[in-house]
């Protein structure tokens, strides 16, 4: 939207140095009064003015099109609607008098909801402003002629959009926005202006934009009551648009007008160590330019960083852009390009835990006017054409600020409403299915601990798609508690890895089914040391067969990593069977999975003295074998440390 200064121009500049013909003196000196307040940014003093100059001249043209253009500027659009009716009835009205008045009358029902009438008037409009006001504002009257006749479709088939306020825990009788969430729900971060606990609120600026965080009370099944996010996250200065990564541990905050940088608002990036945040860094002149950035969103793999920018190379006033993360770094930026981008604005990206879902603001793709929410997917061809959420999520007022959770079942918003507790609160709702993420997922989340002291350790968690056997994930654990937390597409089998110097490896394998379901562990490391035992939990053999299937090598390369580590370290390689079939039979098929599992470690350079194998058959279960999912605990290879430094 243009501020005072875009819709009321240089006016001033070209005043006559004389008033109109039949205005009189006093009338225009007040007119000149609210030129320089309004291009002073003052526009509640621009419109007493302007009041002044219309008190005593009620028909005075040029005073009417600015107190039209600055009640429009304080979004008052139905009293700027009885200033076009007015305009529009006066006997003398000169051309461009009658396209402002047609302006501010399809403004009016536009925000109104009065659609039918809106893109009447705007018809109108359209020809009436050729050759009469600016080709800004007729390209902007011609796009809102499309956008009325869009919404009037959109209000007559509308979204089973069901909000809840998240209630005076999370929200005040000040703003709050820029919802951001952790993969499994449970902590919710957001951007408030409310005045800090021990701060008043300065009265000349209002409270101070800064990060607060709350909590998911499962068994009150509410949120708790919000936090202000520590320093230094918070500062005495302004901390606007955040995202903090799924896991909770890194975030991502826009910092505007700080000596360090690099334009009028930046990138930075904290990551929580242990149980403090360090302190936020500019992300540097790879990813931020001398212009705008903001409104970051992190996928789910950390390899892609979403953000909004007001830089040159787009395709209008703000785009979206991405950058990657590769070879230790980010990447220069890339614009996301059209269909995603247009000649308007773009703001607020939301990657879903797909990575190919992306929920975004726009003031220019149809809609239903100010600024719409839409989804896009990406396919192998690029991204599909953005699909308006509808209304009533949707409105002639602003929309702009949208998260949702990993599952990809709620979302959460920041809305002006009625019922809310201020002027924009934040609210929940069930996403209906023509919105959501094109994959459903879910999270995997888990501790790591030291197996005899059970203290937590940092340890790098990787998860592998076993058909695949791309590394989808690797992040730490946290240094003080040991927590990880991540979310997973639905569907696939995974490999999960954990490793920490000094430590034996750990594995384990599991397939996420359904995104209403999630996959917890205690991750136990232990010490390699004589007697240690290791379960290679995703190491495979086809039915019956001692030959290892390809998705083997994934955790095959781990133990040639430890042994390779450790040069001093012997281990026996243990084959085991559940009992189906004759003992015999089962010890000698044990035993050849065990020589195959010592072939490959062997060719990958691991010398064979240092290897032994045995098979055991079906002689040590560590399950009942009465059951598919006992016999295939049973089905198992191990390898016993037999000397360790």
């Amino acid at each position: 939207m243009r501020g005072i200064i875009g819709i009321v121009g240089l006016s001033l500049l070209f005043a006559q140095p004389q008033p109109p013909k039949g205005i009189s003196r006093k009338a225009y000196e007040y007119y000149l009064q609210a030129i320089r307040a309004a291009q002073a940014r003052q526009s509640a003093q621009a419109l007493q003015w302007v009041n002044e100059a219309l008190h005593i001249e009620p028909t005075y043209e040029e005073a009417l099109i600015l107190k039209g253009k600055l009640l429009l500027s304080q979004k008052e659009f139905a009293q700027a609607g009885d200033v076009g009716r007015t305009l529009e009835a006066l006997r003398n009205r000169s051309a461009v008098g009658y396209a402002w008045a047609l302006y501010f009358r399809g403004k009016a029902y536009s925000h109104q909801m009065q659609f039918d009438s809106a893109a009447a008037v705007w018809r109108r409009f359209v020809v009436a402003a050729v050759g009469n006001l600016p080709r800004s504002v007729q390209d902007e009257g011609a796009l809102l002629l499309n956008q009325s006749i869009y919404a009037a479709a959109l209000v007559k088939e509308p979204v089973p959009f069901k909000p809840q306020n998240l209630g005076p825990q999370v929200n005040s009788p000040y703003e709050e926005y820029l919802p951001s969430l952790t993969a499994d729900g449970q902590r919710l971060f957001f951007t408030s202006r409310r005045p800090k606990p021990d701060q008043p609120p300065n009265p000349l600026q209002g409270p101070d934009e800064d990060l607060y965080w709350s909590a998911w009370d499962s068994a009150a099944g509410q949120w708790e009551s919000a936090q202000l996010m520590p320093a230094p996250i918070n500062s005495p200065k302004n901390e606007g648009a955040a995202f903090f990564s799924a896991d909770g541990q890194w975030a991502f905050i826009t910092l505007c007008d700080r000596p360090e940088g690099l334009g009028s608002c930046d990138l930075y990036f904290s990551e929580l160590q242990g149980l403090k945040w360090s302190p936020p860094q500019n992300l540097g002149p790879i990813v931020n330019s001398p212009f705008w950035e903001s409104h970051p969103s992190l996928s789910h793999d950390r390899r892609r960083l979403y953000f909004a920018s007001g830089r040159p190379g787009g395709l209008g006033g703000t785009d979206l852009w991405y950058t990657e993360w590769r070879e230790g770094q980010w990447q220069k930026p890339s614009n996301l390009g059209p269909p995603i981008n247009t000649p308007g604005n773009e703001y607020s990206p939301m990657i879903a835990a797909d990575g190919k879902t992306l929920y975004f603001a726009s003031d220019y793709h149809p809609g239903m006017g100010g600024q719409d929410l839409f989804v896009a997917y990406l396919t192998d061809t690029g991204w599909t054409t953005p699909r308006n959420l509808g209304y009533p999520l949707n409105t002639p007022a602003d929309e702009q600020t949208l998260c949702i959770d990993a599952r990809g079942e709620i979302a959460y918003i920041a809305l002006v409403r009625d019922d809310g507790l201020g002027k924009e609160d934040l609210y929940a709702f069930p996403l209906w299915p023509k919105i959501r993420p094109a994959t459903p997922a879910t999270y995997v989340r888990g501790r790591v601990l030291d197996k005899t002291t059970q203290t937590p350790i940092t340890a790098e968690v990787t998860i592998i798609a076993v058909d695949t056997r791309d590394t989808l994930r690797t992040l730490q654990s946290n240094k003080a508690t040991g927590a990880f937390l991540l979310s997973l597409p639905v569907g696939q089998r995974y490999a999960l890895f954990a490793k920490a110097p000094g430590y034996l490896f750990y594995s384990s394998h599991f397939e996420l089914v359904r995104p209403d379901t999630a996959y917890e562990l205690l991750v136990l490391l232990d010490r390699p040391q004589k007697g240690s035992r290791l379960t290679l939990q995703n190491v495979f053999f086809a039915f019956d067969q001692a030959e290892l299937k390809p998705e083997s090598e994934i955790e095959l390369m781990e133990v040639v990593r430890l042994l390779q580590e450790n040069p001093r370290l012997k281990v026996e390689i243990e084959g085991h069977t559940d009992s189906v079939g004759n003992p015999v039979y089962n010890q000698t098929l044990s035993q050849r999975r065990a020589e195959a599992v010592k072939n490959f470690l062997v060719s990958k350079g691991i010398k064979p003295e240092r290897i032994r194998t045995r098979g055991y058959g079906a002689s040590r279960p560590i399950a009942d074998n009465r059951s598919e999912a006992g016999r295939a605990l049973n089905r198992r290879t191990e390898i016993l440390f037999t000397e360790a430094e």
